[in-house]
Parts: structure tokens; C-alpha cells; sequence
């Protein structure tokens, strides 16, 4: 479903949508998002064991699935998976999409145009996410993008891991167990 008019994110939350499909706002457009098929939720489920596992023994935040952030007042958007530190749980109110970026951004990659993807990852890193970690599960790779423009894959063993998360290193594919 897209708009004709730029709307805000506070336009978005008054919308009346269908509740069983998912929406973003895109840049002040409202875009449906495509259901995920069985492989990306794998990748997914992975990826929420490996970080409810993490967070579990280091309660240092919490992990959101499809949360909406609400990143500019016309980009309201839902990644895969979202790490928010214990101080930014605190800062949020509860009727509303959390403003700003999570610390960590997991975005499964299936079915986006490589522009879009690398479009919503720039936004990430723009409001202040100190890592995307995109999941490419027909490469069994995870790429890391970090601000600056720095971005790396690993594969097979190679450990991912993060300054914000301590003592966190999982071989790259953890996140691909059972593909």
C-alpha cells in the first residue's frame, strides 16, 4: 500500500492497517513488507537462540523481533532482530515505537533489491546503530556494516562478534544451523 503524500510517523501510527500483514514507513511511504518464507525464519530462529542465549548469561539489554523503531520523523521500520542496551529499554515509553537505533541491527537478507537493503542499512547506521549484521543464508555469510562505512563477511568459523557485546563470539555458522 503506498501514499500519494509524505506522511510522518506519527501520520503512520494513526493509520488504520490490516493487522495480519506487516507495514513500514518508508521515507514518509507506507510499503507492505513480503511474508518471510521457511528459510529466512530459520536464519531468524537461529539468530534469536543465539542472542536470548548471549543475553541470557549478560544481562546487558534486551532482543526485540520485528519491533518497529521509529529512526527519522519519516522512517518507521521493523528489522529482523534488534539488541537494545539495558539504558535504552529504560529511556522508552511504552505506547510508543522506540525512537532512534538499536544498539544492533540483524536483518536477514531474502528478498530485497540490493539497493533497498544497502538504502536501510545506511539508515541504520545514520541514527546511530553501532553494527548491522546482515545474514545472507545462500552465502552462509554474515556481513558486518559498521559506521564509517566499514563493512566485512565472515563464513564457516569465523567469529562474529561486537566491542558492545562482551565476551559475545559465535562462528558465522551458528546462524545457518539446519540449511
Amino acid at each position: 500500500m503506498a501514499t500519494s503524500t509524505a506522511l510522518t510517523v506519527k501520520d503512520f501510527q494513526a493509520l488504520e492497517l490490516p493487522e495480519d500483514r506487516r507495514y513500514e514507513l518508508v521515507n514518509g511511504e507506507v510499503v507492505e513488507m513480503p511474508r518471510a518464507k521457511f528459510r529466512h525464519e530459520k536464519v531468524k530462529a537461529n539468530g534469536i537462540k543465539i542472542l536470548v542465549g548471549y543475553l541470557v548469561q549478560n544481562p546487558i539489554g534486551e532482543l526485540y523481533a520485528e519491533t518497529t523503531f521509529e529512526f527519522t520523523e519519516i522512517d518507521a521500520r521493523q528489522p529482523d532482530l534488534a539488541v537494545l542496551l539495558n539504558e535504552q529499554v529504560r529511556a522508552l515509553a511504552a505506547d510508543e515505537f522506540p525512537h532512534g537505533a538499536p544498539v544492533l541491527v540483524v536483518e536477514v537478507i531474502s528478498s530485497e533489491s540490493a539497493s533497498d537493503f544497502l538504502n536501510k542499512v545506511e539508515l541504520y547506521l545514520k541514527c546511530s546503530c553501532r553494527a548491522v549484521w546482515a545474514l545472507h543464508s545462500e552465502q552462509r555469510a554474515v556481513w558486518i556494516f559498521t559506521p564509517g562505512g566499514s563493512a566485512r563477511v565472515l563464513h564457516g568459523d569465523e567469529p562474529v562478534e561486537a566491542d558492545f557485546l562482551p565476551g559475545f563470539s559465535i562462528p558465522a555458522s551458528r546462524f545457518f544451523d539446519g540449511l
